[in-house]
Protein backbone atom coordinates (compact mmCIF):
# COMPACT_ATOMS: atom_id res chain seq x y z
CA UNK A 1 0.00 0.00 0.00
CA UNK A 2 1.42 3.39 -0.98
CA UNK A 3 0.76 5.11 2.32
CA UNK A 4 2.89 6.31 5.21
CA UNK A 5 2.59 5.63 8.92
CA UNK A 6 4.22 7.62 11.73
CA UNK A 7 5.26 5.91 14.98
CA UNK A 8 6.06 8.41 17.74
CA UNK A 9 7.90 7.62 20.95
CA UNK A 10 6.41 10.49 22.96
CA UNK A 11 8.95 10.08 25.74
CA UNK A 12 11.77 10.66 23.28
CA UNK A 13 10.09 13.42 21.27
CA UNK A 14 8.97 15.52 24.24
CA UNK A 15 11.97 14.75 26.44
CA UNK A 16 14.39 15.78 23.69
CA UNK A 17 12.30 18.88 23.00
CA UNK A 18 12.46 19.82 26.69
CA UNK A 19 16.25 19.36 26.67
CA UNK A 20 16.53 21.57 23.61
CA UNK A 21 14.22 24.35 24.78
CA UNK A 22 14.44 24.24 28.59
CA UNK A 23 17.84 22.69 29.24
CA UNK A 24 16.58 19.50 30.88
CA UNK A 25 14.51 16.51 29.70
CA UNK A 26 11.63 17.04 32.15
CA UNK A 27 8.36 17.29 30.23
CA UNK A 28 7.00 19.45 33.06
CA UNK A 29 9.28 22.21 31.73
CA UNK A 30 7.39 22.55 28.44
CA UNK A 31 3.89 23.21 27.16
CA UNK A 32 2.68 21.34 24.09
CA UNK A 33 0.04 22.27 21.53
CA UNK A 34 -0.83 18.68 20.62
CA UNK A 35 -3.10 19.63 17.72
CA UNK A 36 -0.34 21.70 16.13
CA UNK A 37 2.22 18.97 16.80
CA UNK A 38 0.10 16.26 15.16
CA UNK A 39 -0.61 18.49 12.18
CA UNK A 40 3.09 19.25 11.84
CA UNK A 41 3.98 15.55 11.96
CA UNK A 42 1.39 14.75 9.32
CA UNK A 43 2.47 17.48 6.94
CA UNK A 44 6.17 16.66 7.29
CA UNK A 45 5.57 12.90 6.87
CA UNK A 46 3.50 13.34 3.73
CA UNK A 47 6.06 15.75 2.27
CA UNK A 48 9.05 13.54 3.09
CA UNK A 49 7.57 10.25 1.96
CA UNK A 50 5.44 11.67 -0.88
CA UNK A 51 2.67 9.37 0.36
CA UNK A 52 -0.68 10.10 2.05
CA UNK A 53 -0.86 9.45 5.76
CA UNK A 54 -2.59 6.32 6.98
CA UNK A 55 -2.18 6.92 10.69
CA UNK A 56 -0.04 8.38 13.48
CA UNK A 57 0.63 6.03 16.40
CA UNK A 58 1.43 7.86 19.63
CA UNK A 59 3.27 5.65 22.13
CA UNK A 60 3.57 6.93 25.69
CA UNK A 61 3.65 5.82 29.30
CA UNK A 62 0.97 6.50 31.92
CA UNK A 63 0.59 5.45 35.57
CA UNK A 64 -1.30 2.13 35.58
CA UNK A 65 -1.81 2.74 31.83
CA UNK A 66 -4.63 5.15 32.66
CA UNK A 67 -4.95 7.80 29.91
CA UNK A 68 -3.93 11.26 31.07
CA UNK A 69 -5.66 14.45 29.81
CA UNK A 70 -3.20 14.81 26.93
CA UNK A 71 -3.83 11.20 25.87
CA UNK A 72 -7.59 11.75 25.90
CA UNK A 73 -7.15 14.80 23.69
CA UNK A 74 -4.89 12.93 21.29
CA UNK A 75 -6.93 9.78 20.87
CA UNK A 76 -9.99 11.63 19.56
CA UNK A 77 -7.97 13.42 16.87
CA UNK A 78 -8.37 12.17 13.28
CA UNK A 79 -5.77 9.60 12.16
CA UNK A 80 -4.26 9.29 15.65
CA UNK A 81 -4.06 6.09 17.69
CA UNK A 82 -2.70 6.18 21.24
CA UNK A 83 -0.87 3.18 22.68
CA UNK A 84 0.00 3.32 26.38
CA UNK A 85 2.65 1.50 28.34
CA UNK A 86 3.18 1.73 32.07
CA UNK A 87 4.90 4.62 33.81
CA UNK A 88 6.72 3.68 36.99
CA UNK A 89 8.83 5.65 39.46
CA UNK A 90 12.14 4.30 40.73
CA UNK A 91 14.89 6.13 42.63
CA UNK A 92 13.02 9.38 42.14
CA UNK A 93 12.84 9.04 38.35
CA UNK A 94 9.97 8.09 36.04
CA UNK A 95 10.52 5.29 33.55
CA UNK A 96 8.36 3.89 30.74
CA UNK A 97 7.67 0.16 30.63
CA UNK A 98 6.35 -1.67 27.59
CA UNK A 99 6.50 1.27 25.17
CA UNK A 100 9.44 -0.08 23.15
CA UNK A 101 7.85 -3.53 22.92
CA UNK A 102 4.56 -2.03 21.72
CA UNK A 103 6.34 0.04 19.07
CA UNK A 104 8.31 -2.99 17.90
CA UNK A 105 5.14 -5.11 17.64
CA UNK A 106 3.25 -2.41 15.73
CA UNK A 107 6.13 -1.77 13.34
CA UNK A 108 6.58 -5.46 12.60
CA UNK A 109 2.86 -6.05 12.10
CA UNK A 110 2.47 -3.08 9.75
CA UNK A 111 5.38 -4.26 7.62
CA UNK A 112 4.31 -7.91 7.59
CA UNK A 113 0.79 -6.99 6.48
CA UNK A 114 2.10 -4.49 3.90
CA UNK A 115 -0.16 -1.86 5.41
CA UNK A 116 2.13 0.93 4.24
CA UNK A 117 5.05 1.65 1.95
CA UNK A 118 6.86 4.06 4.29
CA UNK A 119 7.25 4.23 8.06
CA UNK A 120 8.44 7.28 9.94
CA UNK A 121 10.02 6.52 13.32
CA UNK A 122 10.36 9.34 15.83
CA UNK A 123 12.55 7.68 18.43
CA UNK A 124 16.11 7.32 19.62
CA UNK A 125 15.96 3.91 21.25
CA UNK A 126 18.21 1.20 19.85
CA UNK A 127 15.79 -1.46 21.12
CA UNK A 128 13.74 -0.80 17.97
CA UNK A 129 16.59 -1.92 15.73
CA UNK A 130 15.19 -5.47 15.15
CA UNK A 131 11.80 -4.03 14.21
CA UNK A 132 13.39 -1.51 11.88
CA UNK A 133 15.41 -4.22 10.13
CA UNK A 134 12.34 -6.47 9.87
CA UNK A 135 10.36 -3.64 8.24
CA UNK A 136 13.13 -3.14 5.70
CA UNK A 137 13.16 -6.85 4.88
CA UNK A 138 9.43 -6.60 4.08
CA UNK A 139 10.09 -3.82 1.59
CA UNK A 140 9.10 -0.86 3.79
CA UNK A 141 11.17 2.32 3.56
CA UNK A 142 12.12 3.50 7.06
CA UNK A 143 12.51 7.21 7.77
CA UNK A 144 14.15 8.01 11.12
CA UNK A 145 13.46 11.43 12.62
CA UNK A 146 15.47 13.00 15.41
CA UNK A 147 14.85 16.04 17.56
CA UNK A 148 17.73 18.49 17.34
CA UNK A 149 20.11 17.63 20.16
CA UNK A 150 20.72 20.35 22.72
CA UNK A 151 24.49 19.76 22.60
CA UNK A 152 24.66 19.47 18.82
CA UNK A 153 25.45 15.75 18.98
CA UNK A 154 23.29 12.68 18.33
CA UNK A 155 20.49 11.81 20.75
CA UNK A 156 19.68 8.57 18.93
CA UNK A 157 21.13 5.08 18.78
CA UNK A 158 23.97 5.01 16.28
CA UNK A 159 22.73 1.64 15.03
CA UNK A 160 19.29 3.08 14.27
CA UNK A 161 20.88 5.95 12.38
CA UNK A 162 23.04 3.54 10.38
CA UNK A 163 20.15 1.24 9.39
CA UNK A 164 17.50 3.85 8.54
CA UNK A 165 16.83 4.49 4.86
CA UNK A 166 16.36 8.21 5.41
CA UNK A 167 17.10 10.50 8.35
CA UNK A 168 15.77 13.93 9.22
CA UNK A 169 16.37 16.28 12.14
CA UNK A 170 13.42 18.24 13.53
CA UNK A 171 15.14 21.49 14.37
CA UNK A 172 14.35 24.19 16.90
CA UNK A 173 12.33 26.22 14.39
CA UNK A 174 10.10 23.22 13.66
CA UNK A 175 9.75 22.18 17.31
CA UNK A 176 8.75 25.64 18.53
CA UNK A 177 5.74 25.71 16.24
CA UNK A 178 4.05 23.41 18.77
CA UNK A 179 6.27 23.27 21.87
CA UNK A 180 7.32 26.06 24.22
CA UNK A 181 9.48 26.20 27.32
CA UNK A 182 7.51 27.25 30.38
CA UNK A 183 8.26 30.65 31.90
CA UNK A 184 9.07 29.84 35.51
CA UNK A 185 9.19 33.50 36.50
CA UNK A 186 6.27 35.57 37.78
CA UNK A 187 4.72 35.97 41.20
CA UNK A 188 5.66 32.47 42.29
CA UNK A 189 9.34 32.95 41.61
CA UNK A 190 11.52 33.73 44.64
CA UNK A 191 12.69 37.34 44.81
CA UNK A 192 16.27 37.85 43.66
CA UNK A 193 18.81 38.04 46.44
CA UNK A 194 20.37 41.49 46.85
CA UNK A 195 23.91 41.86 45.59
CA UNK A 196 26.55 41.69 48.37
CA UNK A 197 27.28 45.41 48.27
CA UNK A 198 23.58 46.26 48.52
CA UNK A 199 23.09 43.77 51.35
CA UNK A 200 25.96 45.44 53.24
CA UNK A 201 24.36 48.86 52.82
CA UNK A 202 20.97 47.61 54.03
CA UNK A 203 22.46 45.95 57.11
CA UNK A 204 24.72 48.86 58.09
CA UNK A 205 23.68 50.94 61.16
CA UNK A 206 22.13 54.31 60.48
CA UNK A 207 24.37 57.33 61.10
CA UNK A 208 23.67 59.43 64.22
CA UNK A 209 22.12 62.24 62.21
CA UNK A 210 19.64 59.85 60.64
CA UNK A 211 18.81 58.35 64.03
CA UNK A 212 18.18 61.82 65.46
CA UNK A 213 15.95 62.78 62.58
CA UNK A 214 14.01 59.54 62.94
CA UNK A 215 13.50 60.16 66.68
CA UNK A 216 12.35 63.74 66.01
CA UNK A 217 9.76 62.55 63.46
CA UNK A 218 8.49 59.96 65.92
CA UNK A 219 8.10 62.59 68.63
CA UNK A 220 6.22 64.94 66.28
CA UNK A 221 3.90 62.09 65.26
CA UNK A 222 3.20 61.25 68.94
CA UNK A 223 2.45 64.91 69.76
CA UNK A 224 0.11 65.23 66.80
CA UNK A 225 -1.74 62.11 67.90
Amino acid sequence: MDRCVVLVDAGYLLGAAASLLAGEPARSRITVDHAALIQGLRERAEADTEQPLLRIYWFDGAPDRVPQPEHRRLRVMPRVTVRLGALTRSDGRWAQKGVDAAMHAELTELARNRACSDVVLVTGDGDLLPGLMSAKEHGVAVHLWAVQAADGDYNQSEDLVAEADERRVLDRAWITKAVRAKDLGGVCAPPPAPRPEIAAILSAPLPESALAASAERAAEAEAAG
